[in-house]
């Protein structure tokens, strides 16, 4: 008996029916939308895929590997000279009969044997020809007719190192080759279909369900008209297009109706905005079929505590195997690919036959924007189709992706309710305390500043005259930070009125409606986002202003803002003081802003053509996924537990310190994560002094004062106190 795994234990002949029959299962469901890019071979794409799966664990035929296998099975080894000195997939081609697939071209030989040698990416090394004929000679030979017949498929009777090339990476197939293409589509493909096997789940969801048909039922259910936005997003289904939409525009049905029945991926910028969309989309709409992709997916799926824990599990592998017809996750799950990592095809074939959505693309920084941009001109490459819904549009971002070559339609659909009068404030935005809580008393008041330090000091000075006074950062540990969300958002909706301070973790992640605002003035396109948390939908009929921008002494410019743009951003708003500010001036604003002309010299277009260049430059191979994921998170984040709570909770960690089995420490793990907040890597070094351990490599204890009032407070004013936006 060949083995290919010990746990579950499962033979090689068994491992490889699991592939084919998902092979068959996607060649059913996608084959036609596969095979409609121009740049693969028709005739033979299945077949090679076929011959891909049926020899790509073959080497694991090799005596020390099985042995390896036997041995955790409790089953007696089998004697041999060699040691396992050498990985399955860099033996497996030798096993393939090329000379008996005569109707195979020499550029399909080098795709084959490639994408089976390769399947794993595990970094080789210059291997010895002589090791390798060794092995063919004294452990191949001597066993290949009894391998035959096992695996009941033919294989190559004599064998030889024909391949050893390959291995120094000097023939590797690269984007600069015609066959580019075509080998990620089919390396990508076994990859999934190899993961997915190895999980025990489907290569795809065969569903015939549409979201688009239970979209449009549900709306009609609910006497909702489509709107021109998804009108023409409905009309446009097989276009790549730009949408810009107001707020309450109905954007994510739009997306939604032009996703149509294909396969689709819908990306937000941050977790929080994630889940509610996978929210949305699988109870709201009805539609199951839904997964949930992002670095804390599964603790969020259990935090429903509606399916049990292996569901939850289940779920998760599928959505990480990108098995689900929809797939709602941050960008950091599947735009590395751009970054060409070892084993990046597993993303971007299935991006052939898939549609992208970008929401909120204005949120992401000049550097994750460039990323995003290649990513479409790659997904365009290889036959995929995208879609960007956004509020406000910077200018050079439709012309970067015109200069790459890439087609798509672009459309505007405004809203004419004019929900905004804005009011220029030349003072700091302290010196306003007593206004605004005059204005709580009949009203939903929103402040919004910039960093977490300035939010503190607002609710410190406003609760010393009111109680009706809340605040929301990202500085708060886990379990507090989701109360509070909860909280803002029912106080929104509620009957009462009073005063909420956040920061600008409330700007795309957070569906709220106030009936003022109050904030430290950023660039437009912050801004313009904070405006969508007041008079959200309704119109604003009265001749005061109800929103109010302070412009001195604002915290974060020049390291959570761009000096330059922010001080152009209030050059152009000085023109709309005091004035109803309407969604096509926003718009306009924008476009003027990031233009051209306008970023000249800006540390902003140098960030994005930087960006650009390394990304056009990248070499096949030598970035890690971690590390393009890191990249993509766009800062890095510490995980400490303030001293108060781990006092509080000092039991729990020596439970966990004391737990034997993984199933235990999981469960203990998640209980103190919910017990967790983020610092950036910049305050962790500057707090070194007052970073102690609590036991695990990851999270570390920090001597600072919490409450679940303000929040974990730095005492010392860091210039680097960057409100996260990590994904």
């Amino acid at each position: 008996m060949l083995y290919a795994k010990s746990k579950p234990e499962e033979t090689i002949k068994e491992h490889t029916n699991e592939l084919l029959e998902r092979l068959k299962i996607l060649k059913e469901n996608y084959g036609e939308e596969i095979l409609n890019n121009k740049n693969i071979e028709k005739e033979k794409f299945w077949k090679m895929l076929e011959l891909e799966c049926t020899y790509h664990d073959i080497g694991k035929a090799y005596t020390p590997f099985q042995n390896i296998i036997l041995e955790k099975l409790g089953k007696t080894t089998i004697k041999t000279n060699f040691n396992n000195e050498i990985k399955h997939e860099q033996l497996s081609p030798l096993f393939i009969p090329l000379e008996e697939l005569t109707k195979l071209s020499e550029k399909e030989e080098k795709i084959l044997t490639q994408v089976i040698l390769f399947h794993h990416e595990r970094g080789y090394v210059s291997l010895s020809k002589d090791l390798i004929e060794k092995i063919i000679e004294e452990d191949i030979k001597p066993r290949i007719n009894e391998i035959e017949e096992e695996l009941q498929i033919p294989l190559n009777k004599n064998p030889d190192s024909y391949y050893i090339g390959y291995l120094e990476g000097r023939e590797r197939i690269t984007h600069k080759d015609a066959d580019y293409i075509e080998y990620c589509i089919q390396k990508g493909i076994l990859h999934r279909l190899d993961h997915s096997a190895s999980a025990h789940v489907s290569i795809e969801d065969i569903t015939n369900e549409k979201v688009n048909e239970n979209v449009e039922k549900i709306m009609e259910e609910k006497g909702f008209k489509e709107n021109e936005l998804q009108k023409y997003c409905k009309e446009n289904q097989s276009e790549n297009l730009i949408i810009i939409g107001s707020t309450g525009m109905g954007k994510t049905e739009g997306g939604l109706l032009w996703s149509s029945g294909n396969k689709t991926f819908f990306t937000l910028p941050i977790c929080i905005s994630i889940n509610a969309i996978y929210d949305r989309i699988v109870e709201e709409y009805k539609y199951k079929n839904t997964g949930l992709l992002h670095s804390s997916a599964l603790d969020y799926l259990e935090s429903k505590e509606t399916e049990s824990y292996e569901s939850n599990y289940f779920q998760n592998e599928e959505a990480k195997n990108l098995s689900k017809k929809i797939t709602t996750c941050t960008i950091d799950q599947i735009f590395p690919f751009v970054f060409k990592y070892k084993g990046y095809e597993k993303v971007y074939a299935t991006l052939a036959y898939s549609k992208v959505i970008i929401d909120e693309i204005q949120a992401y920084s000049p550097e994750i924007v460039a990323v995003i941009l290649k990513g479409l001109e790659m997904i365009n490459k290889i036959g995929g189709k995208f879609l960007v819904m956004t509020a406000t549009l910077p200018r050079i971002y439709k012309e970067k992706l015109i200069e790459m070559g890439v087609p798509f339609k672009s459309e505007e659909f405004l809203s004419e309710t004019k929900r905004h009068k804005i009011k220029l404030e030349k003072k700091e935005i302290t010196e306003d305390i007593e206004n605004i809580i005059q204005k709580s008393k009949n009203s939903k008041v929103l402040i919004i500043v910039n960093t977490v330090d300035k939010a503190i000091e607002l609710y410190n000075k406003i609760k010393e005259q009111i109680d009706n006074v809340y605040t929301l950062h990202s500085r708060f540990i886990a379990i507090d930070r989701e109360a509070k969300e909860r909280n803002i958002k029912e106080f929104a909706k509620g009957s009462d009125n009073g005063i909420w301070i956040t920061t600008q973790i409330v700007e795309a992640s957070i569906d709220i409606d106030f009936d003022y605002l109050y904030t430290e003035m950023s660039t437009l396109d912050s801004l313009f986002q904070r405006l969508g948390r007041c008079y959200r939908k309704r119109e604003w009929k009265k001749e005061e202003c109800n929103v109010y921008v302070y412009t001195k002494e604002v915290t974060g410019v020049g390291y959570i803002y761009d000096k330059e743009i922010y001080e152009k951003s209030i050059e152009l708003l000085e023109n709309y003081n005091e004035q109803i500010l309407s969604e096509e001036d926003k718009v306009k604003m924008v476009d003027i802003l990031y233009s051209k002309e306008n970023l000249e010299g800006t540390k902003f277009i140098e960030a994005f053509k930087e960006g650009i260049e390394i990304l056009n430059n990248i070499v096949d191979y030598e970035t890690s996924k971690k590390d393009a994921q890191k990249i993509l998170r766009n800062i890095e984040n510490i995980k400490v537990i303030p001293k108060s709570i781990y006092d509080d909770n000092k039991e729990l960690f020596d439970e966990y310190s004391l737990a034997q089995t993984y199933q235990e420490k999981r469960k203990l793990r998640k209980k103190i994560e919910k017990l967790s907040t983020s610092i950036t890597s910049n305050q962790a070094r500057l707090l070194q002094g007052r970073m102690f351990n609590i036991g695990l490599e990851d999270i570390k204890g920090i001597d600072t004062k919490y409450s679940n009032e303000v929040g974990l407070v730095l005492k010392q004013s860091l210039e680097d106190d960057v409100e996260s936006r990590s994904l």
